[in-house]
């Protein structure tokens, strides 16, 4: 009967999580009861059947983690010592590790070995969430035209799309300002947050999509939804014992369809693109598009001895590239708004920066030409990390360190991301705001009055190195 009611009635995705809650915790530790076969042999954990007060005591802070997981990751991580530690969750366990010596070797195993698309796949349940996403674990070259599209194709197209984002975006801000004004047009009340999804998912629409996308109110509106039910229908998916697995997801995705607007939008238009492609090939004139779209078929197209992607396989990778170049970018971006709001200081220099540098010459940088701002986002990235693990890999067969540490098949190994960024070894004065900490003193001084003591050149925010908040190495992003 609960679980008609919740299908029936619950009116929000949080009541409906909630109200799973109760239920998916008996199920998924009485799981192995569930089926004749014993639990599967992926990451969710198997377990027997001890006293029920050992089990409590043992299950009970797996559990908890879904309420305290950033406090129980930070405090394993000071016992630690810059060693490593183990977290339980609910289906699997994490091998949490922080030393240079370990991030580098987990840099260096084999993609089969310790795969990442193995642990998103985990974290974001693509089939379920992603209009049917078949994601592959194992993904080696089958990576690559998403890699090129990202890291060359998109980055050089950056200083011909750039002024019409900024124009983007400043409309946007004035229209938020303008219609939360109050009588005297004196001040603007508004929330924060869902005007830097909105801002941040038109903005990405253009660049991704082109304008004709970027303009069309229900592809936006499903593709700024899509980030909060992906989150949820994943979220509940991965707690559920198998037996129940696809009814609720098929209710869920009947109820949430954001993915499938999205998919329904994209795939006529990666169709025609395949399809003008041929008669290109044929000698017939074509338009030329330069969007990710074409760039993610035209790189899947030029690998050799694999099979040319589908329409289908083309808007799946674009979907879940979506995924990561919103969530995280919005929620950035707002505690970097806050922290501006909180050090009022930083204000007056950065306007500088952006008036001596011009427009012009930041297009041209490809988004490097402000290097106060990019050090001021990187330090409030520092301090308001997103995430409290980065580098997540799934161990695809049994992965042994070269110091012993193990790490079984089926689960995980992390880096202790926000720890490390926030300890003094990393950054001196770690608890404090130091919005320039990131920038050389050259440019400080040419910028700033007064006080530079403690800041020395580091690398900018989009930098990879020894960064751990966009993952390690090969795979950082």
């Amino acid at each position: 009967m609960l679980l008609l009611w919740l299908l029936s009635e619950a009116k929000s995705y949080w009541v409906l999580v909630v109200g799973f809650m109760s239920l998916v915790i008996v199920l998924f530790e009485l799981k192995i009861q569930t089926s004749p076969e014993g639990p599967s042999k992926d990451a969710r954990v198997s377990r027997s059947f001890p006293s029920p007060s050992i089990w409590l005591s043992a299950r009970s802070s797996a559990w908890l983690f879904l309420f305290r997981g950033p406090e129980m990751i930070q405090q394993a991580y000071d016992k630690s010592k810059g060693t490593f530690f183990h977290i339980d969750v609910p289906e699997n366990r994490y091998l949490v590790v922080s030393s240079q010596k370990h991030i580098k070797e987990i840099d260096s195993a084999p993609h089969h070995v310790l795969s990442l698309q193995g642990a998103a796949e985990e974290i974001l349940q693509p089939q379920h969430t992603m209009a049917g996403f078949n994601w592959l674990e194992k993904r080696g070259a089958e990576g690559a035209p998403l890699i090129r599209t990202l890291r060359t194709l998109l980055t050089n197209h950056l200083p011909d799309v750039l002024p019409d984002i900024k124009s983007l975006l400043s409309r946007i801000l004035q229209t938020t300002v303008s219609e939360a004004q109050d009588d005297a047009g004196t001040e603007a009340s508004f929330a924060l947050y869902p005007m830097v999804v909105k801002a941040v998912s038109r903005s990405n629409a253009l660049a991704f999509f082109g304008p004709d996308l970027a303009r069309n109110e229900a592809f936006l509106k499903a593709a700024i939804d899509f980030i909060e039910q992906t989150l949820v229908i994943a979220e509940i998916i991965r707690l559920l014992p198998e037996s129940l697995v696809e009814p609720v997801s098929t209710f869920l995705q009947k109820r949430l369809t954001a993915s499938r607007i999205i998919f329904s939008t994209l795939e006529p238009i990666a169709a025609q693109r395949l399809e003008q492609r041929a008669q290109a090939v044929l000698g017939h004139r074509v338009p030329e598009h330069k969007d990710c779209i074409q760039w993610v078929m035209e790189s899947s197209q030029s690998r050799l001895n694999t099979k040319p992607w589908t329409a289908g396989r083309i808007v799946h990778e674009l979907i879940a590239l979506w995924f990561g170049s919103v969530h995280i970018t919005s929620t950035t971006l707002c505690f970097a708004i806050h922290d501006l709001c909180l050090h009022p200081g930083y204000l007056a220099p950065l306007r500088r920066e952006v008036e001596t540098v011009g427009w012009e010459s930041f297009y041209k940088s490809q988004g490097n030409g402000f290097p106060l701002l990019d050090s001021f986002i990187k330090e409030s990235a520092r301090l308001t990390p997103v995430e409290s693990v980065s580098t997540r890999r799934k161990a695809l067969q049994p992965f042994a360190f070269s110091d012993g540490l193990t790490v079984p098949a089926g689960e995980w190994v992390c880096t202790a991301a926000r720890g490390m960024v926030q300890e003094e070894t990393y950054c001196p004065d770690a608890g404090e705001f130091r919005g320039f900490r990131f920038s050389d003193m050259a440019t400080i001084a040419s910028t700033v009055t007064g006080d530079t003591r403690g800041y020395t050149a580091q690398p900018g925010f989009t930098n990879i190195a020894d960064w751990q908040i966009w993952g390690t190495g090969r795979c950082a992003w």
